[in-house]
C-alpha cells in the first residue's frame, strides 16, 4: 500500500493570532461565490489553547471598522467587549478629555477570548482547516527555490510536510522566517523598551468609558482602561527593564498616580501578576520583487510599532481587508507572476493607514515617555493645545484612531503642536512662575524653541522616512 500523500492546499497560513484567522476567514468567504471549487486553506498554529498576553486588548475605531468589513464584527459581542469613547490625559493636577470623532469608538476586551473567537470564525468558514502544529522550516522547490510548503511537527509525532500554492507567514514578532523570505533586510527589528502589565479589580477611573493616560515625571506614561467583568488593564511604559519591577512601580509610578486609584493599584500588586514584555519597531519592507517567491509575511512578522497607542491590531485587520480584496480575484495562487504585483500593490495601499499609525505610535510614545527640557515644552504645549477644545483634538484623535489615514496630515498636525508649544513657551508662565517671560529672556527662549523643532524632527523624521 502506498503511503498517503502529504496535505496540499491553495493557501497555507502560518500563525493564528489576529491577522492569520482574519485573513483565512476573509479569503474563504470572499471567494466562495467566485470559484468553481472553494479555496483550500490551512491555518497552522503552534498552540490553539487560549493565549494569555498583556497587550493587544484595545482595538482602535479604525480596527472596529476593518473588523466589520471582514464580516467579523460579531466577535466583539461574543467576548463582551467594552466601548471606549477616547482618552482622558492627566499631567500633574490637570486633565483633558480627547474624544474619538463622533460615531466612532474603540473596544477593549480580553485578548485571549478575542483570539479564540477569531479562530472559531475561521474554523467555521468554508474549506478552512485549522491544525495545531509547530512549523519548523519552509519547503522550497529544488530547481526554482520557490516556497511550496512547510515542514511541521505535531506534539508527540514525526515531522510532516504541508504543501500549498501560496504560503503566508503571520508568525508574529519573533518570526523565524523573516530573513528567509526577505533576504538582506534594510531594517531589523529594534527593541524600543518594555511594557509592564497588571490587572486591577473594581477600579473607578476619573472619566468612565475613557482610557486614562497619565504622564509621569522620570518614568514612562501609564495607560488604564476598562476590560469586561469589572477588570481594568494597567500598562506602564519603561525604557529599560528595572532590576526589581515591583519596586519600580511602588517607588516611581504609584506616588504620581491620582490618590483615588492608588489603593486599587497597591492591592492589585499583591493579588495579581505583574508582567513585562519587550516591544519592537520594524518598518514594513516591500515584498513581491526581491523577496522569496511563493511566500510572504503578514502581521508583526512584517511590521511592528510601539504598542502604547494600541494600533497594532488595527493595522493587521486593515491589512487583511486590503489583501483579501486583492487576492479574491486571483485565478491561480501557483502563478507568482500574478501574486507578485498584488503584493506590491498591497504595500502601497496599506501605507496610508500603517504609516500614520506607526509614525504616531513611535513619535508620540517617544514624546510622552522621554525626559528633557524640549520634551517638557512639547508635552506642555500638546496638553494645552488639546485643552483648547474638541476642534483642536479631533484631528489628532482621528489619526490615532485609524480613521484618518495620512502621514502627511500627521506631520502637519505635529508641526502645528510644536509651533503652539513654542508660542506657549514665549507667552505663558513657566512652572513655578506667576508671570510670562520678559523680553530679556527671549534670546534664551529662542534657543530653546530651535531645540524643540530639532527634537521633534529627530523623533519623527527617521520614522517618517522609514514608513515612506
Amino acid at each position: 500500500m502506498l503511503p498517503p500523500s502529504p496535505p496540499s492546499y491553495d493557501v497555507l497560513i502560518v500563525g493564528a493570532g489576529v491577522a492569520g484567522p482574519a485573513l483565512a476567514h476573509a479569503l474563504a468567504t470572499k471567494t466562495i461565490q467566485k470559484r468553481k471549487t472553494p479555496l483550500r486553506i490551512a491555518l497552522l498554529e503552534r498552540s490553539l489553547s487560549k493565549p494569555d498576553r498583556i497587550v493587544a486588548e484595545l482595538l482602535q475605531p479604525g480596527g472596529v471598522t476593518a473588523l466589520k468589513e471582514l464580516g467579523l464584527e460579531s466577535c466583539l459581542a461574543e467576548v463582551g467587549s467594552v466601548s471606549l469613547s477616547g482618552y482622558y490625559v492627566l499631567r500633574g493636577e490637570n486633565g483633558i478629555c480627547a474624544s474619538f470623532p463622533q460615531g466612532h469608538d474603540a473596544r477593549a476586551f480580553d485578548h485571549g477570548s478575542f483570539i479564540m473567537s477569531l479562530r472559531d470564525r475561521a474554523r467555521r468558514a468554508p474549506n478552512v482547516d485549522i491544525i495545531e502544529t509547530t512549523v519548523n522550516s519552509l519547503i522550497e522547490h529544488q530547481d526554482t527555490h520557490r516556497v511550496i510548503g512547510v515542514r511541521a511537527t505535531k506534539a508527540g509525532s514525526q515531522p510532516e510536510s504541508y504543501f500549498a500554492d501560496l504560503v503566508i507567514l503571520a508568525d508574529g514578532s519573533s518570526s523565524k522566517f523573516r530573513t528567509a523570505v526577505l533576504g538582506n533586510m534594510p531594517y531589523e527589528p529594534s527593541q524600543r523598551g518594555y511594557l509592564a502589565g497588571l490587572i486591577v479589580k473594581d477600579l473607578k477611573l476619573p472619566v468612565p468609558k475613557y482610557a486614562t493616560m497619565i504622564v509621569l515625571k522620570g518614568a514612562g506614561p501609564v495607560i488604564l482602561f476598562e476590560l469586561p467583568n469589572n477588570e481594568y488593564r494597567m500598562l506602564i511604559e519603561m525604557k529599560e527593564s528595572p532590576p526589581d519591577l515591583k519596586e519600580h512601580v511602588l517607588r516611581d509610578v504609584i506616588p504620581q498616580l491620582p490618590s483615588s486609584i492608588r489603593p486599587y493599584i497597591l492591592n492589585a500588586l499583591e493579588t495579581s501578576r505583574l508582567r513585562k514584555v519587550p516591544h519592537f519597531y520594524l518598518p514594513a519592507i516591500k515584498q513581491g520583487e526581491s523577496s522569496k517567491p511563493g511566500a510572504f509575511l503578514l502581521g508583526d512578522s512584517l511590521n511592528m510599532r510601539h504598542p502604547l497607542t494600541a494600533g497594532g491590531m488595527t493595522v493587521a485587520l486593515n491589512d487583511a481587508v486590503i489583501l483579501s480584496d486583492l487576492l479574491a480575484n486571483v485565478e491561480s495562487f501557483a502563478n507568482w507572476n500574478e501574486i507578485s504585483p498584488i503584493l506590491r500593490k498591497w504595500h502601497q495601499l496599506r501605507k496610508p493607514l500603517a504609516g500614520t499609525i506607526n509614525t504616531m505610535s513611535m513619535s508620540w510614545a517617544g514624546l510622552f515617555a522621554a525626559d528633557g527640557e524640549a520634551f517638557d515644552i512639547m508635552q506642555e504645549g500638546a496638553f494645552k493645545f488639546f485643552g483648547k477644545g474638541p476642534e483642536y483634538s479631533e484631528g489628532p484623535m482621528s489619526l490615532a484612531a485609524g480613521i484618518t489615514k495620512s502621514p502627511l496630515l500627521l506631520a502637519q498636525s505635529s508641526l502645528a503642536i510644536a509651533i503652539y508649544s513654542i508660542w506657549v513657551l514665549f507667552t505663558h508662565p513657566r512652572p513655578g512662575n506667576k508671570h510670562a517671560p520678559q523680553f530679556y529672556e527671549y534670546p534664551m527662549l529662542f534657543v530653546k524653541a530651535l531645540n524643540v523643532i530639532w527634537t521633534m524632527g529627530m523623533v519623527m523624521g527617521p520614522v517618517l522616512w522609514a514608513e515612506m
